[in-house]
């Protein structure tokens, strides 16, 4: 599995740059300015059930969503939610215009050039999907050819997969969700790649419309998004993951979205003694 953590010595030494500094530096933590302010700014992505969508109502729901639900419980405060697009998440993060991105985020390393990140919360399998009646697509070898069209959601890191496992098919980058199912129902394009989650709810809601076709290597961690430079804000946020990883409270989110079991690092809740 692809991972990119930060190692002891490095938060040692940051924790060290830290304890230098003068200690009126915590008040220009973003941390100080969410509680401050009585709120957390969180950028998340719709249309990506069942981890970020909204319900017929226009509230936002999904496993995610209830990760940043705990979040801002336990920082005493309410959540502005910040819709925006996949390739948004890094913009939202580095105007400042949101605290953290809670959306299937995924740690690499050009990524980490503008922003950060912390220990993942989750994992998730990239996954090709199509419609049900192609049965011409029944490999991951079918799809790698130039008239194969595959349509990725704009600033998806699935694109790098699909040069890695299907290095002739033909990438198309689409704004959303919505204009992928469009054009897959309209013959434009063969295909979709996208985490598997989202994949396998399409699939249960289409009826036989659709269908998953392949995946593509190993499972991607799954972090919280912050802007870079705030070492007390990654901080909490890191200690946050940590404890919802392995007090419960991830396992059960996991388990009320996708029925599955969790990756490894999420734990189940402790026994009660009998």
């Amino acid at each position: 599995m692809r991972q990119i953590r930060l190692t002891i010595w490095l938060v040692a030494a940051l924790a060290m740059i830290g304890a230098a500094a003068p200690a009126s530096a915590d008040s220009n933590s973003i941390l100080n300015d969410v509680l401050h302010r009585g709120s957390v700014r969180i950028a998340v992505n719709t249309g990506n059930e069942p981890r970020q969508f909204a319900d017929e109502n226009g509230n936002l729901q999904g496993y995610d969503i209830d990760i940043a639900n705990e979040l801002a419980k336990q920082l005493g405060v309410t959540i502005e939610f910040i819709r925006t697009d996949v390739a948004g998440r890094v913009a939202m993060l580095q105007s400042h215009k949101a605290d953290i991105t809670i959306a299937t985020f995924t740690p690499t390393l050009d990524r980490l050039k503008t922003v950060a990140f912390t220990d993942p919360y989750t994992t998730d399998v990239l996954t090709l999907m199509t419609r049900g009646d192609r049965k011409d697509l029944a490999t991951l070898k079918d799809f790698d050819k130039p008239e194969i069209k595959i349509a990725l959601g704009r600033g998806s890191t699935a694109a790098k997969a699909l040069a890695q496992y299907v290095p002739h098919a033909t990438v198309v980058e689409l704004p959303g969700l919505a204009d992928i199912v469009q054009a897959i129902d309209a013959g434009q394009v063969d295909a979709t790649c996208s985490n598997d989650g989202l994949v396998a709810w399409t699939v249960k809601k289409s009826n036989g419309k659709y269908r998953v076709a392949a995946t593509l290597g190993d499972p991607e961690d799954d972090s919280i998004g912050l802007p870079q430079g705030d070492f007390v804000w990654w901080m909490w946020l890191n200690q946050f993951v940590h404890q919802i990883n392995a007090d419960g409270t991830n396992y059960a989110a996991w388990q009320k979205w996708f029925g599955t079991e969790p990756p490894a690092f999420v734990k189940p809740p402790p026994k009660k003694p009998s």
